[in-house]
C-alpha cells in the first residue's frame, strides 16, 4: 500500500501542473468587450421621452467608453467583458437627469464538461457606475416620503469636482454649481419622524411612542432645531450631534438632495452626476487578488479583483470629464 501512495504522487503532481497550465492558458486568451444597450430603462412615471432617452444612451455609450481605457479591459484577456444598462429605483423628489445604472460585468473563461471553453455569463462579477441618481445605494434611508437620507461624516474632497465618503465611496459633480445635497435640520427631521409616528395604528403602542417622542422633542433647546440632524440615538433617531455620552463622530449626517444642483438649462440627457464604489486601499486588493488566484480551481477568474486593483486616479479623472459642465 505504501508503494502505491508513493505512486500516486507523481501522478497528482502531473494533474496539478496541467490544471495550472490550463487556467494559465485561459488567463492569456483574449476577451471581446459589448455594451448591452437598451433604451427602456427609465421608469414610465418619470416621464422622459424616448428621444431623451436615446440621447442619454449615447452620453452612457461615451462613459463605457471611458471606463474601458482602464488597462484591464483596454486589453481584454481570460474574460469576456459587457456593459449592463438597468433601471434604478428612484426616491428622489427633485429629479431631473434621465437616472441609470450600468454594470460591468466580467464573465471569466472556464471549461465546461465537454472540455470546450465559454465564459460565465449567469450574474457574472460586476462593477457598477450610477448617473443622475442623487441618492446615492450606499447611504441609508431616513424618511423615503420626503427623500431624508444618511451620509458619512468622513469626507474628502480629492479635488474640486471629487469626493470621497469613508476612502471608498466617490461622488462625481460639477464643483461649480450649488452644492449636490444640503443638511437636514433638527426640526425638519422631527417632523417627519412625527408623521410616521401619528401614522400608528395601535392605540396602545401610538400613546406610548407620542409621549415618548414629544419628551425627546421638548428636550431640545429652540435654539438647536434649526442644526444640522444627525442619524442616531433615541426612538426618533435624531441628533443635534455627531457624538453621544463621550464618543466623538458616531452619527452619520442626515441631508436631502439639493434641487438647485441641477442645470436645469442642460438637456435631461446630460450626465450631470455620478458616484460610485472603489476601495483605495491598494494593499487590501492585492491580497484578496492573490487570496482568489491561489484558491481559485478551475477558468480564469479573478478578472473583477484585476480591475477593482487597476483602477486608479487616472480612470476616475477620465470620468469627472463625462460629468456634463
Amino acid at each position: 500500500m505504501r508503494y502505491k501512495t508513493m505512486a500516486l504522487i507523481p501522478m497528482m503532481l502531473i494533474a496539478s501542473w496541467v490544471c495550472a497550465q490550463d487556467r494559465q492558458a485561459l488567463s492569456e486568451k483574449k476577451g471581446t468587450f459589448e455594451l448591452l444597450s437598451r433604451n427602456n430603462y427609465t421608469m414610465p412615471a418619470l416621464g422622459f421621452t424616448l428621444t431623451e432617452v436615446n440621447n442619454n444612451l449615447q452620453k452612457i455609450t461615451e462613459i463605457v467608453n471611458t471606463v474601458q481605457k482602464n488597462p484591464v479591459l483596454y486589453d481584454i484577456k481570460g474574460f469576456n467583458g459587457r456593459a449592463r444598462i438597468y433601471t434604478v429605483s428612484i426616491i428622489e423628489k427633485e429629479i431631473y437627469g434621465v437616472p441609470s445604472r450600468i454594470s460591468f460585468e466580467f464573465s471569466s473563461f472556464f471549461y465546461n464538461r465537454e472540455g470546450k471553453v465559454t465564459f460565465n455569463s449567469i450574474e457574472p462579477p460586476e462593477w457598477s457606475l450610477y448617473l443622475n441618481d442623487m441618492v446615492p445605494g450606499w447611504s441609508d434611508s431616513f424618511n423615503t416620503k420626503h427623500g431624508y437620507f444618511t451620509v458619512p461624516l468622513n469626507k474628502k474632497t480629492i479635488e474640486p469636482g471629487i469626493d470621497l465618503y469613508d476612502d471608498e465611496r466617490f461622488v462625481i459633480y460639477d464643483p461649480s454649481r450649488p452644492p449636490y445635497w444640503i443638511a437636514v435640520t433638527v426640526r425638519e427631521a422631527f417632523e417627519a419622524a412625527r408623521e410616521e409616528i401619528n401614522a400608528e395604528k395601535d392605540p396602545v403602542a401610538a400613546k406610548y411612542l407620542k409621549e415618548v417622542f414629544e419628551q425627546e422633542y421638548s428636550d431640545i433647546s429652540p435654539a438647536d432645531l434649526d442644526k444640522q440632524a444627525y442619524f442616531g440615538g433615541n426612538l426618533s433617531r435624531i441628533s443635534t450631534s455627531s457624538g453621544y455620552e463621550g464618543q466623538d463622530s458616531i452619527f452619520p449626517l442626515i441631508l436631502k438632495v439639493n434641487p438647485e444642483y441641477w442645470n436645469r438649462s442642460r438637456p435631461r440627457s446630460d450626465v450631470q452626476f455620478i458616484y460610485f464604489k472603489s476601495v483605495r486601499d491598494k494593499e487590501y486588493l492585492k491580497r484578496r487578488l492573490d487570496e482568489c488566484q491561489k484558491n481559485i480551481n478551475s477558468g480564469s477568474g479573478c478578472d473583477l479583483q484585476r480591475f477593482e486593483l487597476s483602477f486608479g486616479m487616472t480612470d476616475i479623472l477620465n470620468l469627472k470629464s463625462k460629468v456634463t459642465k
